[in-house]
């Protein structure tokens, strides 16, 4: 159940991924000896005195901290022999998590976004819930892919909570006034004529009026790379690939929306608004982004609108992998207590909520098919959230992620502003980032 605040505040986690920091979780909570091994279902723990109480660390605004105390209550209830201490840190979460591992004080649960799975794994500080997702979970009746992210040199580090993906938002009363077809899954686009996508931005774009925006970071980019058969990096993770032909022809495309037919706004035309904001004042007809818009959506009144999948590009249709999972500590006395903690957010109960808060999108198929679920409008197109989880894909991360998305987003800025051409600003990355790999 990731928010907005939530993405913008990753860059702080470089303070906590260095390799300063991590060297301290290390030293901290390493293991007594070798890698660390998975925790065993079987094995009990000492039968305590009372119940057993868990902590979980997370993030979380208002209304999804209400939701996770309803569903903390309904486990409490079902589950009368574990309580769950909910620790919510005012600001800087993963600084509150790193001083709690190295202070040997680790929460028993914590939550985790994915793109920083290989940096808490690398130091072996959520155990793998393989034998437990083995032995309890039925994954057939969870969209698969989800479990992908969540996992480091093929162990199981977290178990997923939700899952984010990205679609096309689009301003129906636009479409309509320009005569254009709602966007569907025929849609296509490539870098040369840029197909049916960019044939609707131009019909779309007029005087303080644009056919297309994102918010321009890796998340909403990466789709663009992949499905012109680009990638960030080579296939195990040891070379930047932001120079490879077709990254870089996935990343141009963009940028000519920006700058050569002009059908997305550039930072100076948008004068400090950001996309969604120009989205809800009827100046974009279509906003790239993902399901934790939909509550800012519904509450503009007089907005009509819906969603639809991203275009296909010549590689395929591919979307990013969003969304929050649950680990499990390697300093926790109680983590058969925390993994029926971490399960129950899977449960039908939990899903439900997730799916009514709208900050994400739930993965038990039963709820996110349902009716109930499909009904829940806007949007009409609800159906959209369990397509796009077909073509689900992680992205690609090592336990540097926040230093190379520095470098991506320095490079990346200077090609949107025109300052330099894409392939300069590759060049550049794949220089910078292949020594920050090369350091270990």
């Amino acid at each position: 159940m990731r928010t907005r605040k939530h993405q913008m505040s990753r860059r702080d986690f470089l303070r906590v991924s260095g390799m300063t920091v991590l060297g301290a979780i290390a030293a901290a909570c390493a293991p007594p000896a070798g890698p660390a091994e998975e925790a065993k279902p079987e094995e009990a723990e000492k039968a305590p005195e009372g119940p057993t109480e868990i902590v979980y660390l997370t993030w979380a605004g208002p209304e999804e901290l209400k939701v996770m105390q309803t569903i903390t209550k309904a486990f409490e209830e079902a589950t009368p022999d574990v309580k769950v201490k909910i620790n919510v840190p005012p600001e800087n979460y993963w600084d509150k998590l790193q001083t709690m591992v190295a202070g040997g004080v680790a929460p028993d649960m914590f939550r985790m976004d994915y793109v920083y799975m290989a940096a808490w794994g690398s130091k072996g500080v959520p155990i793998p819930l393989d034998d437990y997702v083995q032995a309890e979970i039925d994954k057939s009746k969870y969209y698969d892919r989800v479990f992908l992210g969540y996992q480091y040199q093929g162990k199981q580090l977290a178990l997923p909570q939700d899952v984010n993906s990205q679609v096309l938002f689009y301003n129906k009363r636009l479409f309509e006034e320009a005569g254009v077809d709602f966007p569907d899954e025929t849609w296509k686009w490539d870098p040369e004529t840029g197909g049916d996508f960019l044939e609707a931005a131009r019909a779309l774009t007029k005087d303080q009026q644009w056919g297309y925006s994102q918010d321009w970071y890796w998340e909403p980019i990466a789709p663009w790379i992949w499905e012109n058969g680009g990638d960030w990096y080579n296939e195990d993770r040891t070379e930047s690939t932001m120079s490879d032909p077709k990254t870089m022809g996935g990343i141009q495309f963009l940028a000519d929306l920006l700058l050569k037919y002009q059908v997305s706004p550039t930072p100076a035309q948008m004068a400090g608004r950001d996309a969604p904001t120009l989205f809800g004042t009827g100046n974009i007809a279509m906003y790239q982004s993902g399901r934790w818009m939909v509550p800012t959506f519904r509450a503009i009144e007089d907005l009509e609108w819906d969603v639809a999948v991203l275009p296909e590009g010549p590689a395929g249709r591919w979307t990013t992998q969003g969304g929050t999972g649950s680990c499990i500590s390697n300093q926790s006395k109680h983590p058969d207590a925390a993994w029926k903690y971490a399960k129950w957010y899977l449960s039908e109960m939990a899903q439900k909520l997730i799916g009514e808060l709208a900050f994400s999108t739930p993965i038990l198929k039963s709820v996110l098919e349902s009716e109930e679920f499909l009904q829940s409008v806007p949007p009409e197109n609800n159906k959209v959230w369990s397509q796009t989880l077909e073509w689900l894909r992680p992205m690609p991360v090592t336990t540097h992620f926040d230093e190379v998305d520095d470098i991506r987003s320095t490079e990346l800025t200077e090609v949107w502003t025109g300052r330099k051409s894409v392939e300069e600003a590759c060049q550049a990355m794949d220089e910078q980032i292949n020594a920050v790999l090369a350091g270990g």
